[in-house]
């Protein structure tokens, strides 16, 4: 299998390319009790050999509300809030270049800082600010337009974007899961 996904890149070698690509969506924190969603962008840009490997820089924002709690200080309900900025560098994996259709993975390790809004041991949502080193999984399709513009659809995994205090041991969230589609520009 291995043998036949570095066959079809090398297959398709070509010139050296660069990448542009925009992303707008959303964040699924579904496997977490806190079930939080929200807003998500993203930027690319890499250089990618006539082999179908790119080396780039990424960058994401994300804003998510999730599960409701009692807050005590203020009296009412509050939701979590786990949001986070990253920014890093993406390796990539393009087969079938030249194809209308061009799917590609991607892994990334980036630095990542959150501001979670958590319910501390009183039920008290409180706001903490974390520097971390993150790690994400990606997969997507690229679909070419024209020469050089198309559309960009993209899904990720990333752990330890969020962190958060619990029993005065920081823990990581659950892996948070983005979907983003936007423009692409290869030149």
């Amino acid at each position: 299998m291995v043998g036949l996904i570095l066959w079809a890149g090398t297959a398709q070698a070509g010139e050296w390319r660069a990448y542009l690509s925009l992303g707008a969506g959303m964040a699924l924190d579904r496997l977490s009790e806190w079930n939080a969603k929200g807003a998500a962008i993203n930027a690319y840009l890499g250089v990618e050999v006539p082999m179908g490997l790119s080396l780039g820089v990424y960058g994401e924002a994300v804003e998510t509300w999730g599960q409701k709690f009692e807050d005590v200080q203020q009296g009412g309900l509050s939701r979590v809030q786990l949001d986070y900025q990253q920014y890093g560098l993406e390796v990539r994996f393009r087969v079938l270049r030249e194809r209308m259709i061009s799917p590609w993975l991607a892994v990334r390790l980036a630095q990542s800082r959150s501001r979670p809004q958590t319910p501390n041991e009183l039920g008290q949502l409180v706001r903490q600010e974390f520097k971390d080193l993150s790690a994400a999984v990606r997969f997507g399709f690229d679909v070419w337009m024209g020469m050089n513009w198309g559309l960009s659809a993209a899904t990720s995994w990333q752990w330890c974007d969020v962190r958060y205090e619990k029993e005065a041991v920081q823990e990581c969230a659950k892996p948070i899961n983005t979907i983003l589609v936007g423009p692409t520009l290869r030149f």
